[in-house]
């Protein structure tokens, strides 16, 4: 299991937190020592807003264990009033039934009997972890040992042991004490911090630890070495030990998925794919592979038996002559963005043209509209191929002649340069081109007083979320339409084709939202 543990400083930042994570998360940590203005029952009730929630730790971690508390006592120490006040909150949390709530093996021990006197009282519904944090140095095994038994002792359901690797032998160390509480039946958290001790981390929950630790994006680590939930959902494919939020999805290895690009590290693919798997509890992983050889990359869909995959630029045209079979309107378009896997035989699909339709339609009836599309590239082909489809004029609007003269003849449609802008009229206006793509986010193909022309524009680019192209328009009193609704639904149409179910648009359209900053 990964846990994600919210280290946000106030309450709002921490909903939000708990909101953007909700999806990845097996475990939230809600760090009570961290969040200044907590507010436990409404951070619960947050956590448990999804159809599917993740289990609830509740800390609140005292400084000389790693925590935020005290944080006006320059050596961390506490008194026994607010000893008591910090276990207090772990007391309230158990009322909630949360799943697990974490005390140190330093805690008083008379502190620590009442703690599990109220978890007997409320049904043992919520489990003790017992936790021991070394910040300097990992210990001899004998220690290590020691130091487990007395959390069992203690009364520990799970025993947390984090030490720090000063050397990769360290680890090992860890790695034996985890043998030795699997043969004891005892469940064991446990894990080597700092650069040393990542592989750990790694290694930890595949040789037995119950679960590990990883953060919602880099910055936000409650520990040195701590690794993303991305980070660990990749590594563990190679482990081919499924980590998934259901226990219905770890019957197997999952599936895996893959986005084809160059360059791939800001796609939102990933979340959003991820987000769908998760929701309708389906073995699968979607990973990003920036890829220099397309035609190797093909070949590693087969060896790998990956079931299918995205292709973004600049290999859409490119993976054609590398595929078995191409449907007809991907050939027709002259370009694939989708590839499904089966049995072995790889067959292209393009669904980009599908994903602006069904984004246009929700703002406008298509059929016997003029519409304007800037671009003669890929994603142009796929707006005339859909605008026709659905009985609509495109009219393309160029810079580069070549692609556009060719386009215009394959498809029988009109075709200007730039230039001629000024003169045309539309009702509909969409730019197929990245000209205004994040980060030259003050570029428009389209001058803002020619704006007035069209009933609505549309731009294919999701990032940023309003184009200058977009905000010219919305100034001007059109209907404006983002890419975000064409990338969602291109992305649903995909999932559909790699696993014949429809996906959960609406979350995967929030997830989007929500990694653009804009939910």
């Amino acid at each position: 299991m990964i846990c994600i543990p919210i280290t946000a400083h106030t309450q709002a930042e921490a909903l939000c937190e708990i909101e953007k994570n909700i999806h990845l998360a097996d475990v939230l940590e809600l760090r009570m020592d961290l969040i200044q203005d907590a507010n436990l029952p409404a951070l619960i009730a947050k956590c448990r807003a999804f159809d599917l929630p993740p289990k609830i730790i509740v800390t609140n971690r005292k400084k000389t264990e790693g925590g935020g508390l005290p944080d006006r006592h320059t050596e961390g120490n506490i008194s026994p009033g607010e000893e008591r006040q910090r276990v207090d909150v772990l007391k309230d949390a158990v009322k909630y039934d949360v799943d697990y709530v974490d005390i140190e093996l330093s805690a008083d021990h008379v502190l620590i009997a009442e703690l599990i006197s109220a978890i007997h009282k409320h049904g043992d519904k919520t489990k003790l972890i017992i936790s021991h944090h070394d910040f300097q140095a990992t210990p001899s095994i004998r220690k290590l040992r020691d130091i487990f038994q007395r959390c069992v002792k203690a009364g520990a359901s799970v025993v947390k042991i984090v030490a720090t690797a000063l050397e990769p032998d360290d680890n090992i160390r860890i790695f034996d004490l985890i043998a030795h509480a699997r043969k004891q039946e005892k469940k064991i958290i446990a894990f080597c911090m700092g650069d040393e001790g990542k592989i750990s981390r790694v290694a930890a929950p595949v040789l037995g630890s119950y679960l590990t630790f990883a953060s919602s994006r880099y910055g936000a680590e409650s520990a040195p070495g701590q690794l993303t939930a991305e980070q660990m959902f990749q590594i563990m494919e190679v482990f081919k030990r499924p980590i998934a939020k259901n226990k219905s999805l770890r019957k197997d290895h999952p599936k895996v998925f893959a986005l084809l690009g160059n360059p791939v590290e800001h796609s939102l693919s990933p979340a959003m794919h991820n987000a769908a798997f998760r929701a309708l509890r389906i073995n699968g992983r979607y990973l990003s592979f920036c890829v220099k050889d397309i035609a190797s990359a093909v070949s590693g869909i087969r060896g790998l038996d990956i079931g299918g995959a995205s292709v973004t630029i600049p290999f859409k045209v490119s993976v054609m002559p590398c595929l078995d079979k191409i449907h007809p309107d991907a050939l027709k378009i002259g370009a694939v963005n989708t590839i499904v896997n089966t049995a072995g035989l790889l067959t292209g699909f393009n669904t980009d043209w599908q994903g602006l339709v069904s984004a246009l339609k929700t703002a406008m009836d298509i059929e016997g509209k003029r519409i304007i599309i800037l671009g003669a590239g890929g994603a142009a082909r796929a707006a005339v191929f859909g605008i026709l489809n659905e009985g609509a004029t495109p009219m393309v609007v160029y810079n580069i002649s070549e692609e556009a003269e060719r386009l215009a003849q394959e498809f029988n449609c009109e075709c200007y340069p730039l230039e001629s802008i000024e003169a045309l009229k539309a009702d509909a206006l969409i730019n197929a081109t990245p000209v205004g793509m994040s980060p030259a986010i003050g570029d428009s193909l389209v001058p803002p007083r020619l704006l007035k022309n069209y009933q609505l524009v549309m731009d294919v680019i999701y990032n940023p979320l309003k184009t200058k192209l977009l905000l010219d328009a919305e100034k001007a009193g059109c209907l404006i339409l983002s890419g975000v609704d064409m990338f969602v639904h291109q992305g649903a149409e995909q999932f559909k084709l790699w696993t014949g179910q429809e996906p959960p648009r609406s979350i995967m359209r929030k997830v989007v939202l929500e990694r653009l900053g804009a939910a």
